[in-house]
């Protein structure tokens, strides 16, 4: 089944207006799974946070527009207050197309565009994601099965200078702190994931910036893994820190991307200690490291002010497994950091 928002009272530029139909649009849809809600072309104003339900299509028209004009989220998946566990929230939710505009010039607030967590199955497809403050485009909390094809990412702003390690897309793990919108705190982790042809830089809008990370976690526990992760055919321009962070993930593929004058480009670190080497019982535990990295036939343009590739541990653990080749450097010898490493397979040449 498909309807048009427009049947719900959707107008344009009108907050309050645009903000409700949506809502009841969304409302309809999970009361009816596998409806498909069509959003026009046009410029839609949203209050607060749209919630999207179980087995929901949001097809938006290349031209539409959800702007932010207040200091919510844009969409999520979620109810606050609502226990959701493992990857049995609401699920089987795709979206494609449009603008999800966090409108961070006139709406300088910190927050996240699209919330997506304790799900399976999520499919964003020909998404752009603009102008945020200090959050994400996209949190993927403790989501299994996570597509992302086709999508832009443009223009972030670090307003006060604390979110350093704020990514355009973070996939992360439902622990304490972590993600504040809706769920428990039950360890539930993102794994299996496909992020490709997407483009991550700035926009035109004042203010605006590129990121400072795009794709990455900073979140982790003890014996808990981010793993199948293929990050592909993606650009990433202009990135402040390091492009991509992986944070001990195992069965990661990083191939056939261009980084283009960022300061550094993929960082794959161990977890030390602290918070994030607690199990999920919250006994402290000791040093972790990730396994299975694969970085192959990237392209590393200008200079790098950090390292291309930088992978290291602590305390004598070690990372398993790590391959790199076929990647091309402008710098010559290219900027690499690799330490700590069990059976790395490293080369140069354009044959293996």
């Amino acid at each position: 089944m498909m309807i048009n928002a427009k049947e719900f009272g959707l107008k344009g530029k009108s907050k309050s207006a645009d903000t409700r139909a949506m809502q009841r649009a969304l409302n309809y849809a999970k009361k009816y799974p596998s409806t498909t809600i069509y959003v026009p072309k046009g410029e839609f104003h949203i209050r607060k946070s749209l919630v999207i339900y179980e087995s929901t299509t949001l097809l938006l028209d290349k031209s539409a527009v959800l702007k932010r004009c207040g200091k919510d989220a844009l969409l999520k998946n979620g109810r606050r207050f609502k226990p959701y566990y493992g990857y049995n929230g609401n699920s089987h939710i795709y979206i494609a197309g449009g603008t999800f505009d966090m409108n961070g010039y006139d709406f300088p607030y910190n927050n996240t565009a699209m919330c997506i967590g304790h799900a399976q199955d999520i499919q964003i497809v020909d998404v752009t994601f603009k102008d945020i403050i200090g959050g994400h485009g996209l949190d993927a909390c403790g989501v299994n099965g996570l597509y992302i094809n086709n999508c832009k990412f443009l223009g972030f702003n670090d307003s006060d200078g604390t979110r350093t390690f704020s990514e355009a897309i973070q996939l992360d793990i439902q622990v304490p702190g972590a993600f504040p919108k809706f769920g428990t705190t039950d360890g539930t982790i993102t794994k299996n994931v496909i992020i490709e042809n997407c483009y991550f830089g700035n926009s035109d809008t004042p203010t605006m910036q590129s990121w400072n990370r795009a794709i990455g976690s900073h979140a982790s526990r003890y014996n808990q893994f981010y793993q199948n992760i293929h990050i592909r055919f993606n650009t990433f321009e202009g990135i402040k820190q390091y492009a991509l962070t992986p944070l001990k993930y195992k069965d990661t593929y990083i191939h056939h991307n261009i980084f283009k004058n960022c300061a550094g480009g993929v960082r794959f670190l161990a977890v030390k200690d602290g918070k994030n080497a607690k199990d999920l019982k919250g006994k402290q535990r000791s040093t972790q490291a990730g396994c299975n990295l694969n970085i192959y036939r990237n392209k590393f343009v200008g200079t790098i002010e950090k390292y291309a590739i930088r992978i290291q541990s602590y305390n004598n653990i070690k990372h398993k497994n790590i391959f790199i080749a076929q990647n091309e450097f402008d710098e010559s010898p290219p900027k690499m950091y690799l330490k700590d490493i069990k059976n790395l397979f490293l080369s140069y040449d354009d044959k293996i």
